[in-house]
């Protein structure tokens, strides 16, 4: 079962899901969901009573789902190779200083990184006892 279906990508986006949305969603878990845990592997995610840890995920997965679909990417290989860093269209070049993996950290886009950090999924301290 998908952790983000079409409507609530759109909601959160607003945004309509392009045709390889399923595919892109799955990607984003597997990429995500290491991260947290696997938490929601172990946990439903429509019985979770924290609704700001469910909405903080969902948000960071859309996030990333966009970002995999803005740069044309499925996979974290797929990424890695999208290391461009000029376009040229009609004749105009524009050249950057950074590429599209600049923003990521192994294949996450920083920013849904930064909405799962407000999850408490990314937490690996030692309690106190």
């Amino acid at each position: 079962m998908a952790l983000l279906n079409k409507d609530e990508f759109q909601k959160l986006t607003g945004i309509v899901p392009d045709a390889d949305f399923d595919k892109l969603e799955k990607a984003a878990e597997s990429m995500i969901n290491p991260l947290t845990g696997m938490y929601y592997e172990l946990h439903s995610i429509d019985e979770d009573t924290d609704i700001n840890r469910v909405n903080w995920f969902k948000k960071a997965l859309a996030l990333q789902i966009q970002y995999m679909s803005d740069i044309g990417a499925s996979s974290t290989y797929e990424m890695a190779q999208k290391d461009i860093k000029s376009v040229s269209i009609d004749g105009t070049s524009v050249s950057t200083g950074t590429s599209p993996t600049d923003s990521a950290t192994n294949g996450v886009y920083n920013l849904a990184l930064e909405y799962l950090f407000y999850t408490g999924l990314l937490y690996r301290g030692i309690s106190s006892c």
